[in-house]
Formats: structure tokens, C-alpha cells, sequence
């Protein structure tokens, strides 16, 4: 009986810890998107909707389309193409050197805070 109530709470401990951890990732996703202006955190979203669309849409008509031997070879190819490039334009907006990237927000509002703290 021991074994199984130690057991029980092994699980029960590993359980509240994912729990903590995808409650602190939670917030700090909240406080990053705070950091940035409202328009790209806008624009981020517009453009996950419209990689759904691209990445469901086009690659299941080709696949309705074409011949049968082709139609899954092309499709998962022109997915894996469509996938390689939204990763990299994500990347060069958003990504750690990107154009919109939290580190440079952050940057410019400790600058702010530090000018209006020497004032």
C-alpha cells in the first residue's frame, strides 16, 4: 500500500509541476506580448491565421487535383516549402535578431527607465 500511495504521489508531484511550468510560461508569454506595440503583436496573429489558411488550403488542393502517385509526394513537398519559408520570415520579424524582437523593446524601455530615473 505504500508503494502505491508513494507512487500516487510521484505522479501527483510531477503533475503540479507541468502545471507550474505551463502557468509561469503562460505569464511570461502575457508580459512578453506587453512588451511590443499592439499593431505587430495584431500582425503576428493575422499572419499565424493566414499561414493556417496557406498551409491547409493549397496543399490539400493540389492534392485533390493531382494524379493519384503524385498528389502526396507534391503536397507534402510544397508544405515543406511553405513551412521553411514562414519559418524564416517569422524569424527575421519576430525572431531573436528580428526586425520586432523582444530584446530590442526591452532594451529601449530600460534606456527609458534609466533616462527617467537620471532626471
Amino acid at each position: 500500500m505504500d508503494k502505491l500511495k508513494s507512487r500516487l504521489d510521484s505522479h501527483v508531484e510531477k503533475t503540479e509541476n507541468l502545471v507550474n511550468y505551463l502557468l509561469r510560461k503562460k505569464k511570461e508569454n502575457i508580459q512578453n506580448s506587453l512588451v511590443r506595440p499592439l499593431y505587430q503583436e495584431a500582425l503576428k496573429s493575422v499572419f499565424f491565421v493566414c499561414i493556417l489558411l496557406i498551409d491547409t488550403l493549397i496543399p490539400l488542393d493540389l492534392f485533390r487535383v493531382l494524379p493519384d502517385p503524385f498528389n502526396i509526394i507534391v503536397s507534402l513537398g510544397i508544405l515543406g516549402l511553405f513551412v521553411y519559408a514562414q519559418v524564416r520570415f517569422y524569424n527575421m520579424l519576430w525572431g531573436k535578431k528580428g526586425r520586432w524582437s523582444l530584446d530590442k523593446y526591452r532594451n529601449h524601455s530600460d534606456e527609458g527607465n534609466e533616462q527617467k530615473e537620471n532626471s
